[in-house]
């Protein structure tokens, strides 16, 4: 009696030194989003679930976890499906830090020209591979055979998903500031951190831009627009002489050119003009653009809010 009074003592003073200790509270799992057998027609679950949380994505992705990091990634659960034909599906669920760390993943991770679905907040299918995000979730469906059957299988198995999340979340609100005359709207991505930007366009391995948050939106003119926020006017003006300062002792890039005290040019290794400016508390990248003209006129279109953010 005494020992287990002892035993039941420390449990709940252990349950009160996690409570108010400060330490964050391990995820619950993510088994309740799985779709049931009686929501995904002829598709059933193909063995047991895996679930893997903070690092321990690195034992499932293998080179790749450092992305879904960057972004804010909290456990992922993976259910593989297969149908009555003998067809394969792999689901994984993401559950990321807030919603906009689920938006970025979704636009690092989603074809561009795929076909959009109504599906959460964005989604896209190409090929045998559908992506969705919806609150700070991110599901990505992959099709393991690539035949008709497949597209409609994660299409059924998304929907099931997608019911099952009941949070919402909204775009950030960066992504509103690209101008909309001639976007791309399946081009924007959303960045975290310089290794996201990298694998949009590698201006360099460094984090010189000390990225906490961008975007990025290619345009029907052929150029491309890198917005990048900072907290403070002198905080951007401060990054924009560092980035300045790069570029020129780089070998990467040539002809380079101050036109301004908050406006460069410079040209990359395949000829393309890259231009550089701050405004308030942004530094803006256009690269592909023709001329200073035509990016100006870009510069001009940007219409940051009244006050810094």
């Amino acid at each position: 009696m005494i020992r287990d009074f002892c035993l039941l003592s420390l449990a709940f003073f252990s349950f009160l030194f996690l409570s108010y200790s400060g330490s964050p509270p391990f995820p619950q799992s993510l088994q309740k989003y799985l779709p049931q057998e009686s929501e995904t027609g002829e598709w059933r679950r193909d063995g047991p679930p895996l679930e893997y949380k903070g690092d321990d994505l690195f034992l499932y992705i293998d080179g790749g976890a450092e992305i879904y990091h960057e972004y804010g990634f909290k456990q992922v659960i993976v259910q593989d499906f297969r149908s009555r034909k003998g067809k394969s599906i792999s689901l994984e669920i993401f559950e990321m830090s807030n919603a906009a760390s689920a938006y970025g993943i979704y636009t690092f991770k989603a074809h561009p020209g795929g076909r959009e679905l109504a599906i959460g907040g964005e989604a896209r299918l190409a090929d045998y591979y559908l992506n969705f995000w919806k609150g700070n979730f991110l599901a990505t469906l992959t099709g393991l055979d690539q035949d008709e059957e497949a597209p409609k299988g994660l299409e059924v198995i998304a929907r099931a998903v997608e019911a099952k999340i009941k949070t919402e979340g909204k775009k950030p609100y960066l992504v509103e500031y690209l101008p909309k005359a001639g976007l791309l709207p399946d081009s924007v991505k959303y960045f975290r951190g310089n290794l996201g930007l990298y694998n949009s366009y590698p201006f360099f391995r460094q984090d010189v831009l000390a990225l906490r948050e961008g975007v990025r939106g290619d345009y029907q003119a052929g150029h491309s627009l890198h917005i990048v926020r900072y907290e403070s006017d002198e905080e951007s003006q401060t990054k924009f002489n560092e980035v300045k300062a790069a570029f020129q002792t780089s070998d990467r890039y040539q002809n380079l050119s101050s036109i301004s005290r908050t406006l460069f040019q410079a040209e990359d290794s395949k000829g393309k003009r890259i231009f550089i400016t701050a405004i308030k508390n942004y530094i803006l990248i256009v690269v592909g653009a023709e001329s200073l003209a035509q990016a100006q006129e870009i510069f001009l279109s940007f219409q940051p809010p009244a006050s810094s953010d």
